[in-house]
């Protein structure tokens, strides 16, 4: 039986309360021992563990992606009067980042230059679409003075302050090794490759200043029915953030449909989350709702597999033309006989050949199948 007041194995009592200190940063290692502000507690030793997305550079966590100072790794700083875009120094901002002093910023969400350079949000607000306010908007949450996408930010990875570990990426809001629903890892972020702006069509490919990125290529224009709002190609039937037009937000808790905010989803759609999605052919909800298709995978008709351009299809994971493959004519596992071809999905011998008991054969010079069909001699007397 266990004492009055006891802590549970693995713990210990700290005044009034049971702690572990093997990773309690307010008593790490013993009761009272306080790690630094910035510092972690691992094994009962304080130290400094970047996490979300950020490199440890000397005593400090920063973003390489834009840290004049640290531009593309630790102590890689940028000249005077250049700035830090993508990890790489320049005189402007790439991939839909504006220039705010010596900074490349978002200011879709920068509380400091919200909408513009140096208009800060009063205390107490975020800043979301651009606009300052107590709420975030489009689907974003709100974690402290953030406003932030759960689903693939690694510092906030399904919710607020959980970070993920150093090595890890959150994709679909949970952190792991590998990127799930059609992302694709980029310097320790999941990213839609095909519309970000910061790597179009491959990681670290920033499309120039003016341009946005579509289908994953940097153009002028958007492509596919998409529409440009500010740095972006979105999908103005569907985002939250731009719906039925750029800059319309939706509220909190509403989705966007058929480009109008809403609290259900119509038209076949399904509500996951704050977005409605066709759970037919999306990877993060394939069938059903975070029901994500594992990393190479794509969905179609409810169901998670391996992916086939147009034209092709998926036999045992392999891709092939029915209409020619002769080990796939027309179907999946349809086997033409030895000799004859796949032609339009139908087995076919050569002009003059017939098939006997699975091989093209001339029945007229064959000695072995002379003048039989189907795999029955026909004797001719003379």
């Amino acid at each position: 039986m266990g004492m009055c007041g006891a802590c549970e194995a693995g713990k210990t009592k700290c005044g009034d309360a049971c702690v572990d200190t093997a990773k309690d940063p307010g008593s790490c290692g013993d009761c009272g021992a306080a790690c630094a502000q910035g510092e972690s507690c691992v094994d009962g030793n304080c130290a400094l563990v970047c996490v979300g997305g950020t490199t440890q550079c000397g005593t400090s966590c920063v973003n390489t992606s834009n840290d004049p100072g640290n531009c593309g790794g630790c102590g890689k700083a940028c000249a005077q009067g250049e700035v830090c875009s993508s990890g790489q120094c320049g005189s402007v901002c790439v991939g839909g980042s504006t220039k705010c002093g010596d900074m490349c910023v978002d200011v879709q969400s920068d509380a400091a230059n919200c909408g513009a350079c140096s208009n800060a949000c009063p205390v107490g607000q975020v800043c979301s679409s651009g606009t300052c306010g107590f709420t975030c908007l489009g689907g974003s949450t709100k974690c402290g003075d953030l406003c932030v996408d759960v689903q693939n930010d690694p510092a906030n990875c399904g919710g607020c302050g959980v970070s993920c570990a150093v090595g890890q990426v959150c994709s679909v809001g949970s952190c792991g090794l590998v990127c799930l629903g059609g992302s694709t890892k980029c310097t320790g972020a999941c990213v839609p490759t095909q519309s970000d702006p910061m790597n179009c069509g491959g990681c670290g490919n920033a499309c120039p200043a003016g341009q946005v990125c579509s289908a994953g290529l940097c153009g002028v224009s958007c492509l596919g029915g998409s529409t440009k709002c500010g740095n972006a190609c979105v999908e103005t039937a569907s985002d939250p953030m731009n719906c039925g037009g750029c800059g319309n937000a939706c509220p909190a808790g509403q989705v966007c449909n058929a480009g109008a905010c809403s609290l259900v989803c119509v038209g076949g759609s399904t509500k996951c989350g704050n977005a409605c999605v066709d759970t037919k052919v999306d990877p993060s909800h394939c069938g059903s709702c975070n029901n994500v298709c594992p990393a190479g995978e794509g969905c179609t008709a409810g169901v998670c597999g391996f992916l086939c351009l147009a034209g092709k299809t998926n036999c045992s994971n392999v891709c092939v033309d029915l209409q020619t493959d002769g080990t796939n004519c027309g179907a999946c596992g349809n086997l033409c006989a030895v000799g004859a071809s796949c032609s339009g999905g139908v087995c076919a011998c050569a002009a003059g050949k017939s098939v006997c008991n699975g091989v093209c054969v001339d029945l007229q010079s064959d000695g072995s199948n002379c003048g039989a069909r189907n795999g029955q001699e026909l004797w001719i007397e003379g």
